[in-house]
């Protein structure tokens, strides 16, 4: 056990306040004094509201809220001055940005009853948290009875509201508990997530309830789960809630035996345990199992104060209670770290000489750098004393300094600053700065915001080849894969684009176990001098000896850009997609404008590629090549000669790359790319010559011999009908082109095929038969007969062709080229039937065959 004499170790600062008042509005100045202390360098940030209310209505810094990249967004309120119980009626904002420039916003149309401007029991419901950049949660109370603050109907909602004080969305939390501790709101870990509300039950002093909610990203309110239980002390209870870094929460609370009047005069009582410290894990969306025991003393211990957080040194949980033994003013610090299981790592109770006083409350926040800042606020007199203990036995370092009356500091998790609200002055707000707390973790720190890691490639700040084939991340203990993800991102501007996601299965650890590492696609650096993070999920990784979630990092901090890529000119072309059979009955049950309009604009954002160079034809084509039906899609990319932008050879390689792998790209997570066939890819469209070329020589020198042969006709004997040769060649074609229709494109409409094959096997079936019909009745013709006994191998051959159009039948009596077998004595009865029959191979042939090949 370490004692830390507060006393001794504090650092009085005398405060240097430089506030400029400008002329113009919204005009930001800080003053920055070098004061060296042990806790690092003063300056003091103020700030002039654009809107004086008078001196009656000072702006009071009243609340703060600050995002993890630092981003800080503060209430500020005005007493209304007719009632200095009340505030103005109007939420008002300040957003602080990194670079020091303030953005107000008042909000005065949200629909918020008066009574949250106004004391409830020496507290003001109202309170907001920050969802998101651009969305902001805020709470208030409502009453069907506005002048019994305190009764029954008093009820607890929320809004979601933007940066432009839109409602998004209003939701009924339950009935309120205004004079109870245990009403909290806690934000998860990852804010998009949502939150979790914890309240007691209205009319009873030990029933806790709880509910989980997640803000969709168009701001409306989502209930997932709900639950309570009980507590066994009464409203002396301490309860607080947490986020995990599994993404969950969890409700920690020290239940104390209520003492009777006969215990007044025992000083030790043993008998049974007098305070008890257990937790409630509620995983995300999830019901919670029962709570457990942590810890318990049976000395005569007074609990004033109870903080729990996740550990940033190391893992697991922490938590403080800062408690006061009976008949004793002295303060007891009891550090508690302990598994998500319930196993206690370490115990450790610190001592105060300093009384505390009920004039003073104290607080402790855990440090994302390491150690732990407490926090002492005098009312009395408006000042902060606080503590920066690194966790260590024997090192402390104290401060002092002055503040408004609601004693509002923050820590920028960023960069550990401090920054301590202090009194309005005239129409303005101010803080007081002390960059760089010291950071108790020493050269843990790597830039990462995560203690845990050790090194990556790349390196932060980095710039890499595009070539780039691996991505690893370092630890300093050794780890085991979880369940979160490692993604890659490239950032434009404002826009950020998903290029790659490592599920755990696309992962390796090596490196005794502390170096995880995933193959990098072709397809992931495609921007030619890109900018690029990487972010790491909470419960990436779990620490291989206590098997708890490790902290990931944060998008924008593992920073890296791409050498220039040299892309070479390309010509516009056509690419195939196929779609999965689910995906083919998703096309079939949407509009064909609708389906290729989201997939071109999500093939635009995964390539990323700019919209206005991809196009379709909205054409389906069924691949035949696969049992179950599947949809081929085309996809039109034009040509650019735009310097640095993406070529369209590379297009192709890189979308084959991200259909092929989509279940680590963004294709996989489209709302339609996701029904892109990855055994498929994206095949880009032969050259017509190419596919079709043997096919084409084959047709080219089949009626080169057709020709020849008639030229040779001609010649040999001009008064014959020698185009009849060309004209069987036409019928000898379309007979080979309606075959191959039918064998390669009929199944392309399923509906249409079995008609394609009936009006390609009738018509031939008929004019087969009235061939040899034909034939067989002209043998009745004597000199029919005696030219067919000459000739019969001939009249076979060719009357099996009219089985492809009856009209092959009169190349017999067409004297081609003065041959003796081409001089069939037809009579005219015959050429008639030859006339009726082309006729009806009209109507149940050729113009079925074009209504349907059309």
């Amino acid at each position: 056990m370490q004692i830390i004499r507060e006393n001794s170790t504090k650092i009085l600062f005398s405060l240097i306040f430089s506030i400029i008042l400008c002329s113009y509005p919204l005009f930001t100045t800080t003053a920055e004094t070098t004061i060296e202390t042990t806790i690092g360098k003063m300056k003091t940030f103020s700030h002039v509201e654009e809107i004086d209310y008078g001196p009656t209505s000072l702006p009071l810094v009243y609340d703060s809220q600050v995002f993890d990249d630092g981003t800080m967004v503060i209430r500020i309120v005005r007493r209304d001055s007719p009632n200095n119980d009340c505030f103005i009626n109007m939420l008002s904002l300040r957003i602080i940005n990194l670079d020091g420039t303030v953005i107000e916003k008042d909000y005065k149309n949200l629909d918020i009853p008066k009574i949250n401007y106004c004391s409830l029991i020496k507290s003001y419901p109202l309170k907001y948290y920050l969802i998101r950049k651009k969305q902001i949660l805020v709470t208030y109370y409502n009453s069907t009875d506005p002048n019994d603050i305190l009764n029954a109907t008093l009820t607890e909602w929320g809004i979601v509201i933007d940066l432009d004080g839109n409602v998004l969305d209003r939701r009924y939390f339950g009935p309120a508990a205004p004079t109870s501790a245990i009403s909290k709101i806690q934000l998860n870990i990852n804010r998009e997530k949502g939150f979790l509300r914890c309240n007691m039950r209205a009319n009873t002093t030990n029933i806790v309830e709880w509910q989980q909610y997640r803000i969709e990203p168009e701001g409306n309110f989502t209930n997932l789960t709900s639950g309570n239980f009980n507590l066994s002390g009464p409203v002396n209870s301490t309860v607080v809630t947490m986020s995990t870094i599994d993404e969950g929460y969890a409700i920690v609370f020290v239940d104390r035996t209520q003492k009777t009047d006969d215990d007044s005069n025992i000083k030790n009582i043993t008998i049974i345990p007098q305070n008890q410290l257990s937790i409630l894990p509620i995983g995300y969306s999830q019901t919670s199992v029962s709570p457990f025991l942590l810890y318990q003393i049976c000395t005569n211990l007074e609990f004033i104060s109870l903080t729990c957080d996740i550990a940033y040194v190391g893992v697991g949980k922490v938590c403080f209670l800062v408690a006061k033994q009976d008949y004793s003013e002295t303060a007891i610090y009891i550090k508690v770290n302990f598994l998500s299981s319930g196993a206690i790592t370490s115990l450790l109770t610190l001592n105060s000489s300093d009384p505390v006083n009920t004039t003073s409350f104290w607080r402790v926040r855990s440090l994302t750098f390491g150690g732990y800042l407490f926090i002492s606020f005098d009312v009395n007199f408006n000042s902060i004393d606080g503590v920066l203990y690194d966790g260590k036995v024997g090192t402390a370092y104290g401060f002092g300094s002055s503040t408004n009356s609601k004693g509002i500091f923050e820590i920028l998790p960023h960069n550990n600053t401090l920054l301590v609200a202090q009194k309005e002055i005239d129409n303005s707000w101010q803080f007081d700065i002390t960059d760089d707390l010291p950071k108790s973790a020493g050269d843990r720190d790597k830039g990462y915001s995560n203690l845990n890691v050790e090194s990556t490639i790349p390196k932060i700040q980095s710039t890499v080849k595009p070539n780039l084939d691996e991505v690893s991340i370092t630890f300093y203990d050794p780890v085991a894969l979880s369940t979160g993800k490692l993604s890659i991102y490239q950032k434009d501007g404002d826009k950020t684009y998903l290029r790659q996601s490592f599920q755990p299965y696309f992962l390796s650890i090596e490196n005794d176990n502390r170096t995880v590492t995933g193959r990098i696609l072709n397809s992931t650096f495609s921007v030619s001098k890109g900018n690029y993070f990487i972010k790491v999920d909470n419960d990436f990784v779990r620490d291989r000896v206590f098997n708890e979630p490790m902290l990931g990092i944060r998008e924008n901090i593992w920073n890296f850009t791409t050498e220039e890529r040299i892309d070479h000119f390309s010509r516009s072309a056509t690419g195939i997609l196929r779609l999965t059979p689910g995906g083919t009955l998703y096309f079939d049950n949407l509009t064909s404008d609708h389906f290729f309009d989201n997939l071109l604009n999500e093939i635009s954002y995964a390539v990323p590629i700019n919209r206005s160079r991809l196009s379709s034809n909205g054409r389906t084509q069924v691949d035949n090549s696969v049992n179950e039906k599947q949809y081929l899609i085309s996809i039109d990319i034009k040509e650019t000669r735009i310097e640095n932008d993406i070529s369209v050879a590379t297009v192709i390689k890189y979308l084959d790359f991200m259909v092929r792998y989509k279940d680590q790209t963004p294709i996989g997570e489209g709302q339609t790319t996701q029904y892109l066939d990855e055994k498929y890819g994206f095949v880009r469209s032969p050259n017509l010559w190419e596919k079709y070329k043997f096919g084409l020589l084959g047709i080219f020198l089949f009626v080169g011999l057709l020709i020849v042969l008639f030229l040779f006709a001609q010649i040999r004997d001009s008064r014959g009908n020698n185009i009849a040769i060309l004209q069987l060649g036409i019928i000898i074609l379309d007979l080979v082109m309606d075959i191959l229709f039918v064998n390669s494109n009929a199944r392309d409409i399923p509906i249409l095929y079995l008609p394609s094959v009936l009006f390609l096997v009738i018509p031939v079936g008929i004019n087969t038969i009235l061939a040899f019909s034909i034939v067989t009745n002209e043998n009745t013709n004597t000199k029919f007969n005696q030219w067919f006994k000459t000739n019969a191998k001939v009249a076979f051959l060719f009357t099996i062709l009219a089985g492809a159009d009856i009209k092959a039948l009169n190349i017999l009596h067409s004297k081609f080229a003065g041959f003796s077998c081409f001089r069939a004595p037809f009579s005219e009865s015959l050429k008639v039937k030859i006339l009726w029959g082309s006729c009806l191979s009209i109507f149940i042939a050729d113009i079925p065959q074009v209504a349907i090949q059309g």
